[in-house]
């Protein structure tokens, strides 16, 4: 078996093939030479990343959520193209950004499970790629698991903590624990993201190459507010239920006696509605600056939020399903991007940098295991042979786990299928399936109403499975076994 070091050396990005001269003409002279040439005419100069912590598409305006928690981003998104399923490879903060800033699965990079990890030196990153290519390069961070500390300053010229320095978190790690929650989140709220971005902004303005990520966490737990923000969405007209939570043993999630159900989902809408409103405001400052001209602008976020759909409440990164995979993605910026485009088939996250590539009319990098999406926001996707406009194999791939649990999971247009390894409880591996259209909360498996679809999605999990560098031997092995024994092993 390959040595980890060795998979690691043989995935390594070869920066310095994308700076070389013959390797970018031998490129131009090997398509169309007008088509070659114009996405290096028209190439963005600016390109902002802004993501959300803890971010479920479903919870938004313009996927069709009942609440009004994005009102800023419900019109901006209109000016570009929205996906309806972007799906992040593993739902928890540090390896969902390692995937999307490498294009490589958490199976690949290593990273699984801990959110406190950073990307391995052996694989470019995305931010590191931007640099090496003269972009300025800055960012604002509120999640201290992407701290400087922990390697992901990495490739910016500029970054910056909202919580300022390490100093910072032991003083709260000093406090009795409950007054912990309120003391930390006065440091990461978005209203101190944007206390450092709109100043980080200005001094930018007259960099002609720009690459800018800023990070906001206010849909985490727990979900307080600022004070002096009240909550819009108490005792509305969708507050309703009697559901009660069980946070036994839920240390840092629950906001005082409060057990309704109801109660935490409206906190968390409304740190939603919180964040809308900064990053409008982020937007009209671009604007404002005259920054709009010339970049590209995408918005997604790190993962979803499980509120209790099976049993794990107000948490992220132990299941795969789409409550905690399914997050938002908007492109926004002429001319790459087509205005007001909706894509409703399955795409990865780790498609991020592969389209950056594109469009910005460079060499592909070596290794990437990600598809750009690229094609999908433009007028004239890639189709398949038949010509019927459908982008062959529209399928999303899923990690999660916790401790030494490992699922997979593999969704396309229709279906979701879900593998559980054995454990303590199931000594048996199981298969669950999953009919996202009338089941979009994915509460009724029906993997035994519908073999044809577990066993036509099963084989193309074993596959992926099978192919899988063993960076993370042990859980892929476990993996394996569990389809071998369901005969999906091919």
């Amino acid at each position: 078996m390959e040595s980890v070091h060795g998979v690691a050396m043989r995935y390594r990005h070869l920066q310095a093939l994308a700076l070389l001269p013959l390797a970018a003409l031998a490129l131009a002279c090997s398509a169309d030479p007008e088509s070659a040439l114009e996405p290096a005419a028209e190439a963005p100069r600016r390109v902002f990343l802004i993501t959300v912590d803890t971010l479920r598409a479903d919870h938004l305006g313009w996927h069709g959520y009942p609440r009004d928690t994005s009102p800023r981003l419900d019109e901006w998104v209109e000016r570009g193209v929205v996906f309806e399923r972007a799906i992040v490879q593993w739902p928890k903060t540090g390896p969902s950004f390692a995937s999307m800033f490498t294009s490589l699965y958490p199976h690949t990079t290593g990273l699984i499970n801990t959110a406190a990890q950073t990307i391995p030196d052996d694989y470019l990153a995305l931010p590191a790629w931007f640099q090496e290519r003269g972009f300025t390069t800055a960012a604002v961070i509120s999640n201290p698991v992407l701290s400087r500390e922990l390697g992901w300053g990495r490739g910016f010229d500029r970054y910056e903590q909202t919580w300022v320095d390490q100093a910072t978190l032991d003083a709260v790690d000093e406090l009795p624990i409950e007054q912990r929650p309120m003391a930390f989140r006065r440091h990461v709220w978005a209203d101190r993201v944007n206390e450092l971005a709109l100043p980080l902004l200005a001094s930018l303005v007259s960099e002609e190459r720009l690459f800018v990520w800023l990070h906001y966490t206010d849909p985490h737990v727990p979900y307080l507010l600022q004070p002096g923000t009240g909550n819009p969405f108490l005792d509305d007209e969708h507050y309703v239920g009697d559901e009660i939570v069980d946070l036994t043993g839920a240390e840092g999630r629950a906001l005082g006696d409060h057990r309704e159900l109801r109660y935490y989902v409206a906190q968390y809408d409304a740190n939603v509605w919180v964040t809308d409103r900064a990053i409008g405001a982020i937007l009209d400052e671009i604007a404002a600056l005259g920054m709009e001209d010339g970049s590209l602008f995408v918005v997604t976020a790190d993962h979803g939020e499980e509120l209790n759909e099976h049993g794990v409440p107000f948490e992220h990164g132990p299941v795969p399903y789409n409550s905690s995979v399914h997050v938002p993605l908007v492109v926004v910026g002429e001319p790459w991007v087509d205005r007001g485009a909706r894509v409703e088939q399955p795409v990865e996250l780790i498609g991020l940098f592969p389209t950056l590539v594109e469009l910005l009319g460079e060499p592909m990098p070596e290794g990437f295991e990600g598809r750009s999406w690229t094609p999908l926001l433009r007028e004239q996707p890639e189709t398949d042979e038949a010509g019927t406009g459908a982008v062959a194999d529209p399928i999303a791939f899923a990690d999660a786990g916790a401790y030494q649990r490992h699922l997979r999971s593999i969704q396309d247009g229709e279906w979701q299928l879900v593998l559980r390894p054995p454990n303590r409880d199931h000594e048996k591996p199981t298969i669950e399936l999953y009919h996202l259209p009338s089941d979009p909360l994915q509460l009724k498996d029906v993997a035994s109403e519908f073999p044809d679809v577990m066993d036509r999605l099963g084989r193309r999990l074993s596959r992926w499975i099978r192919d899988s560098p063993q960076n993370v031997a042990p859980h892929t092995e476990a993996a394996r076994k569990a389809l071998e024994a369901m005969g999906y092993l091919e």
